[in-house]
């Protein structure tokens, strides 16, 4: 499905382009919706509704002024920005082209918003701006559409344009509501790659209900958990198993007003897997030394028991953390779970979604100092999770310098790790060691490493050791205002995944989310 979103200079020139690109489109494409998000948009769609060639039946809108007005003056600009994500990805299954009917500057939302950057963004439209005063009016609108980072396909102006800029631009006849003829090419041939925070964040709720798997949450003392599961419940993107007293659990949901209603609760106390599950766990660990009393108290444990869970098939992941370490949470796995096969160690990566991009930086919380051949693997493992969530790997062994400026003891064991990765994995575009500016920027990448198939464009970031991981993924995270997914552990055999002490009810969720999908086929 492909789309568009016309920003205007005012309604006029809105309904010229909306025209304009219809009768452009629709020899083209078979159904086409115009989508606006607000509506009534200030005359604006109701200025043009009965205007030739504009059915009133084909307009399509996910709020309402109002509601929206009461949305962001109660500072819940991310839900009115979801539902519009909502509908629009609802139009994508029905529709082969949405135009996306923006804004102009009088319209008091855009003003607070700047919904025509904010919403091109968020849906990966390309934008057309489209002016009728001046010249240097579109010039302003493309200036503001690049320091925005939204993405731009073509500067249109609504009368003779006796110069035309350096950026793609074309006149458009005002009267007879057409565009130069090669126009059309141009713009549909423009492609945007942009992905906000809040449309991965969904993204993951529409996969996940692809394949429904059952995550179970061992934490349920703690209240984040509880408005997690109700708010995923409420989703209906994944199965949910809560440990503990039932009685209990459903006397804290009522008090906190969380419906409960389709959660699974198992009290390991007494629950008829008990004596299966001690059973098994003696059988696994016997050769370690557990005695069979031992494993019956150990099962008693939620961590263990919800461990049990995914090894016995019952569930098919377990995200926990937010009363435990680390240490608490990966101890169990590693007995019960265990590595897959040819992996030799459990590491991590957080996905951090930045304002237009989500990039992968790993290991950052799990193996302290690795060594060349972990450092590799941690790449490919790395790797490996980035496909998952549909990120294509481009891998960059970072260090202190780029290709061989420097020479030293950890040059060397990049050096070393890319070697080991190549050998391991030889489709793998792996590269290093490479500064970070050099591994992303392509300009950087162009002076230091210019023969480099990942330097400048790489989505998989692997940091020498857990100091600069860490580091790095916080500092991202709190100075650039991304969202840290994560960390998500990778190279078991089932997913078992860490929450923070400091998780956020959001962070649970999503947790939970990238289990379930890491549980799917």
């Amino acid at each position: 499905m492909r789309s568009l979103w016309i920003y205007p200079e005012d309604t006029e020139a809105l309904g010229v382009a909306c025209k304009s690109l219809l009768k452009v489109l629709q020899p083209r494409y078979q159904k086409i919706a115009l989508f606006s998000p607000i509506r009534p948009y200030d005359g604006g769609c109701e200025g043009f509704l009965g205007c030739d060639g504009l059915n009133p039946l084909e307009f399509h809108s996910a709020i309402d002024k109002q509601k929206a007005l009461e949305l962001v003056s109660a500072a819940q600009e991310e839900l009115l920005f979801e539902t519009i994500l909502k509908r629009y990805d609802g139009l994508q299954t029905t529709h082969d082209f949405v135009i996306n009917l923006g804004y102009a500057p009088k319209f008091f939302l855009n003003a607070l918003l700047d919904l025509n950057t904010t919403l091109a963004k968020h849906l990966n439209a390309p934008i057309v701006a489209v002016a009728q005063t001046s010249l240097e009016r579109l010039k302003a609108m493309h200036s503001h559409i690049l320091n925005k980072e939204a993405p731009f396909a073509v500067g249109l102006l609504a009368g003779e344009m006796l110069e035309k800029p350096n950026f793609l631009s074309a006149s458009l006849c005002k009267q007879r509501c057409e565009l130069e003829a090669d126009l059309i090419e141009s713009v549909l041939q423009t492609k945007s790659k942009i992905t906000t925070p809040l449309a991965f964040q969904m993204s993951l709720e529409k996969k996940a209900k692809k394949q429904i798997k059952k995550v179970v949450l061992p934490e349920s003392e703690d209240e984040r958990i509880l408005k997690a599961a109700h708010r995923l419940n409420a989703m209906g993107a994944v199965g949910l198993i809560l440990l503990g007293d039932k009685e209990v659990i459903n006397s804290q949901a009522k008090n906190l007003n969380l419906n409960l209603e389709n959660v699974e609760i198992i009290d390991p106390n007494t629950s008829h897997y008990r004596e299966e599950f001690a059973n098994n766990l003696y059988e696994l660990r016997k050769s370690k030394g557990l005695s069979e009393q031992e494993a019956k108290q150990l099962v008693l444990d939620k961590t263990y028991f919800a461990t049990m869970l995914v090894h016995s098939g019952y569930a098919h992941a377990m995200v926990s953390g937010v009363n435990h370490t680390t240490a608490d949470t990966i101890r169990p796995a590693l007995q019960i779970i265990k590595t897959k096969p040819g992996v030799s160690l459990v590491s991590s990566v957080f996905l951090m979604c930045l304002d237009t991009q989500v990039l992968v930086f790993g290991d950052c919380a799990i193996i302290p100092n690795p060594s060349p051949k972990e450092l590799a693997e941690i790449a490919i493992t790395s790797a490996q999770s980035a496909k998952q969530f549909n990120i294509v790997p481009k891998v960059a062994l970072l260090s202190y310098a780029t290709g061989n400026s420097a020479q030293g003891e950890m040059i060397d064991k990049i050096n070393e790790a890319r070697e080991i990765a190549q050998r391991l994995d030889p489709q793998l575009e792996i590269d290093g060691p490479l500064q970070f500016d050099a591994s992303i920027d392509k300009s950087v990448a162009k002076k230091k490493m210019p023969n480099s198939q990942v330097a400048g464009q790489a989505s998989v970031f692997i940091f020498p050791d857990l100091n600069a991981g860490n580091i790095a993924y916080k500092a991202v995270q709190r100075s650039a205002k991304a969202v840290a997914i994560g960390p998500i552990l990778q190279g078991l055999n089932k997913p078992i995944n860490d929450l923070s002490r400091g998780a956020l009810v959001e962070d649970i969720i999503n947790t939970v989310l990238i289990s379930a999908l890491q549980a799917q086929d």
